[in-house]
């Protein structure tokens, strides 16, 4: 159909609106539609003025920096609140929430791997604290977070390997790793241990504790694997032992120990140095 058809067609159609259609729309334009030309004016400038700024680039930026930076600031009680819960908890999914985030953000495939050992820590101290109790339903699930993170612990272990396979001199940064690795996991064995003693005496708890043995049992298999495999392809000894940040811990306290001494003998110094100070008193007055 060529437009001259079309145009012929309209023609003959030729539409008349109702009285009550046009009565309507009059009294719909003179409620939107004021009789003066400056307050016309006025108001489309107004419009003009809030159209600019609202798709201004720089506004739009600065806006939605504010709107993070707000979120941010109503969310940071939520998200600390969090921290603390349990399984089962209204809160643990958002504690979960920003743990995928960490993930996210983290680029470096062996801060990757700490952080999952540290996650792996959270949720067996969780599991512990939830076994002190009688919340059944929250134990099975405290145990179902463990079991996937120990998930989340080995998908870590297969990229280092894939890593370590393009290129073997991520063998000894990756060494460290495995140490932490072996020594947390001897730890949360200890921890997991306990749980399922505590679990294998309570009644009504057999299935728990049963369920527990089987998640132990394979991620110890597997972990022990993993190590096995890691030591025959570098040539490296893993040794369970925790990071320099760790050890570095006990010097710090014993310092912190003698600081404490001093203080009890009236002192602002270490015991030690208080000492030392009444040799040299004692040397002084020789001397003299």
């Amino acid at each position: 159909m060529e437009e001259r058809d079309l145009e012929r067609q309209f023609k003959n159609i030729n539409p008349k609106p109702s009285a009550k259609w046009q009565e309507n729309a009059l009294k719909h334009l003179n409620n939107v539609v004021t009789d003066s030309l400056d307050n016309r004016n006025s108001n489309t400038n107004l419009n003009n003025f809030f159209y600019s700024i609202t798709m201004n680039t720089k506004f739009k930026a600065i806006l939605t920096i504010a709107t993070v930076f707000t979120t941010f600031a109503i969310a940071s009680g939520v998200v600390y609140a969090s921290d603390s819960a349990m399984p089962g908890e209204m809160l643990f999914p958002v504690d979960k929430a920003m743990e995928q985030i960490r993930r996210t953000i983290t680029v470096n495939p062996l801060d990757r791997a700490g952080y999952e050992m540290d996650v792996m820590d959270e949720r067996v101290l969780e599991l512990k604290k939830m076994s002190e109790g009688e919340d059944s339903l929250g134990l099975s699930k405290a145990i179902s977070e463990v079991e996937a993170q120990q998930s989340r612990v080995r998908a870590m272990l297969g990229e280092m390997t894939q890593l370590r396979a393009g290129d073997m001199n991520q063998a000894q940064e990756q060494l460290e790793v495995m140490n932490k690795l072996a020594a947390k996991i001897q730890n949360n064995e200890e921890v997991l241990g306990e749980v399922q003693n505590r679990l294998e005496l309570k009644s009504g708890e057999a299935t728990q504790a049963g369920e527990l043995q089987r998640v132990r049992d394979s991620f110890s298999e597997d972990m022990e694997s993993e190590i096995k495999n890691f030591e025959e392809s570098t040539g490296l000894k893993v040794e369970a032992k925790e990071t320099e940040q760790n050890q570095g811990e006990e010097p710090q306290n014993q310092n912190q120990a003698e600081i404490k001494a001093g203080d009890e003998n009236g002192e602002g110094e270490p015991a030690q140095d208080v000492q030392g100070v009444q040799e040299m008193n004692k040397g002084d007055n020789g001397n003299r």
